[in-house]
């Protein structure tokens, strides 16, 4: 199977809509009051780190 080629702003566009939507559901997850169980603490915490891989490749560019 033969991987397409994507230029680089296209690649940009994509980990920054990426961004925008971890972000967004972030602010979802994050925003209950009250306990947050532990699934939530390892969900916000999986969320971040995608986040801090995507802005990392970002900065590559």
């Amino acid at each position: 199977m033969n991987a397409t080629t994507q230029n680089s702003s296209s690649i940009s566009e994509m980990l920054k809509a990426r961004k925008a939507y971890l972000t967004a559901l972030l602010k979802i997850v994050d925003t209950q009051t009250g306990k947050t169980t532990t699934t939530q603490k390892l969900t916000i915490t999986a969320i971040k780190a995608e986040m801090g891989l995507i802005e990392h490749k970002l900065k590559k560019r």
